[in-house]
């Protein structure tokens, strides 16, 4: 028996549908296709919504010339429509060993104490074909070749949303959709450019789509492949209905000798961007979300002269595409920086999106003694979950500005010669020797270091990104903490661990030695 756990991203792909597929409460029997030839065999898929026990009250049925052969279980935890939802799977082969039309017999499983039952499933075995589909009844797994050409490979390009608002971000990415192919390859096709028609786009890092394996697509059942190397967050500039993601993509079969490569255009999708109502606030920007703000840095005195500097924190879910610094009335106040970051990440709803963080500092130049009193900061944004404008100000504490300061005079050094000095040749070997000494110890603490950063990678094994970021969460590890770490590891992936590790700053390195403590105390 095989069990396997898998974590598996759906972004909203309604054709995933099964051709037949039977809905109870908390289990549901999925049967595709629903026609197959003799020699082949269809899948039973019983799914449980939940995680209470679940199991098969028999694992191999044989009633009618129907066999049905228990083939393992998953787990799955599904994203769709960013709801989060978990879920147990017991697979099952059906097959036959005549033609003619079927009825599935009833195959019973346990879930929370309570059985449920398949209700009878009509499908269709046809003449064998001259090749099979699936070779596992087969005693030979190689494929002969023949002269029927497989369809044609199709690759679309799909996103989250199909309707949004102007400026609120959304993730896109391609599919490829293929039969025929022992290892499909699938490369964008690098003369040609992607269609975004009025709309910003990037390449999101620490992002993965999976989908299905098979689907019904066209009423036919089509393996997938989603091209996992650009993953896109959009932003839409301009309102009306666009179709984005056209271009070209190079596909073929890596296994198949004298496979010849073949050009597929993609088929776009429509979206439809909304225009933001118009009652906008003065201090709107154009951010779209769920965002707050608040003071993270802020002096509480300063001299006549100098320069009081403070720090505004807006984070929260949504793009930081549209937030921009307020502006100031006073002359005095300018902003020195800003520090922008955006991750698409689990939220603290449990859903997965976009979370930003940006971080303003401004300067306020102070010219008399007294009391300083900066005008608040007001913020505005567009709340999805409202669907409304909302506003937020901060005010500030009051700054002490103290008289300028008064430069003390520099006082003479005064040097002493004393009567006796140590030999030169003895200061020389004191300090060759405490040089030597030192470089050692910095050889070996590095070396210390470096191997427990090692030992900490493996612990993780090959769990990266989101998979890593949860892992790391129930261990009770910071949201901060937790980026910093996903970040090392997709370093360390592309270089190699000590490679990694060399190149962190004194500073990084004692946080990760903190971090791989931390997490040895939670075991």
């Amino acid at each position: 028996m095989k069990n396997s756990g898998k974590l598996i991203l759906f972004f909203v792909l309604f054709y995933l549908i099964p051709f037949k597929k039977v809905l109870s409460a908390d289990v549901e029997f999925n049967l595709y296709p629903n026609e197959f030839s003799l020699g082949e065999h269809a899948k039973l898929e019983v799914r449980a919504h939940g995680d209470k026990p679940f199991r098969a009250v028999k694992t191999n049925i044989i009633l009618n010339g129907v066999h049905i052969q228990f083939s393992g279980s998953g787990t799955e935890t599904q994203i769709i429509n960013f709801k989060v939802t978990k879920s147990q799977i017991l697979n099952f082969h059906v097959y036959t060993e005549a033609e003619g039309t079927f009825k599935l017999p009833e195959i019973s499983v346990e879930y929370d104490h309570k059985t449920y039952t398949s209700p009878p499933i009509s499908f269709k075995v046809s003449k064998k074909n001259k090749q099979s589909q699936n070779q596992w009844l087969s005693p030979f797994p190689f494929d002969i070749e023949d002269d029927s050409s497989p369809e044609s490979p199709e690759v679309s390009f799909h996103t989250n949303k199909s309707v949004f608002y102007k400026g609120e971000p959304i993730v896109g990415y391609f599919v490829l959709y293929y039969n025929g192919y022992r290892q499909p390859f699938l490369e964008r096709d690098p003369n040609q450019s992607i269609s975004f028609p009025y709309f910003l786009s990037e390449t999101l890092k620490q992002v993965s789509v999976q989908i299905e394996p098979e689907v019904i697509r066209n009423n036919h059942l089509r393996k997938t492949l989603v091209y996992d190397k650009e993953i896109y967050g959009l932003t839409g500039i301009k309102a009306g209905r666009f179709q984005i993601g056209k271009t070209k993509f190079i596909t073929g079969d890596s296994l198949r000798f004298n496979s010849l490569q073949e050009t597929v255009n993609t088929n776009p999708v429509t979206v439809t961007v909304l225009e933001l109502p118009s009652n906008k606030p003065k201090e709107f920007t154009g951010a779209i979300g769920n965002f707050k703000i608040s003071l993270t840095d802020f002096p509480k005195t300063v001299h006549k002269g100098e320069t009081a500097y403070y720090e505004i924190t807006i984070e929260g879910e949504g793009g930081y595409e549209g937030i921009s610094p307020s502006s100031m009335q006073n002359p005095k106040v300018q902003v020195i920086s800003q520090n922008r970051t955006k991750t698409f990440r689990k939220l603290d709803s449990g859903e997965y999106g976009f979370y930003s963080v940006v971080k303003i500092l401004y300067g306020h130049q102070t010219d008399l003694p007294g009391k300083l009193q900066i005008e608040p900061y007001h913020f505005s944004f567009f709340s999805l979950n409202e669907k409304q404008y909302k506003s937020l100000a901060l005010t500030f504490p009051e700054i002490s500005v103290l008289p300028e300061k008064k430069k003390s005079p520099e006082t003479p050094k005064s040097g002493s010669k004393s009567g006796s000095s140590p030999s030169i040749l003895a200061l020389v070997l004191i300090a060759v020797f405490g040089i030597l000494s030192y470089v050692g110890y910095k050889r070996f603490s590095f070396s210390r270091k470096s191997n427990m950063y090692l030992e900490m990678v493996r612990s993780f094994g090959k769990k990266r990104n989101i998979f890593l970021a949860d892992y790391l969460e129930k261990k009770g590890i910071q949201k901060a903490d937790t980026e910093f770490l996903v970040t090392l590891l997709n370093d360390s992936d592309k270089l190699t661990p000590e490679k990694t590790f060399k190149n962190l700053s004194e500073q990084e390195r004692t946080k990760v030695l903190l971090l791989n403590k931390q997490l040895k105390n939670k075991e």
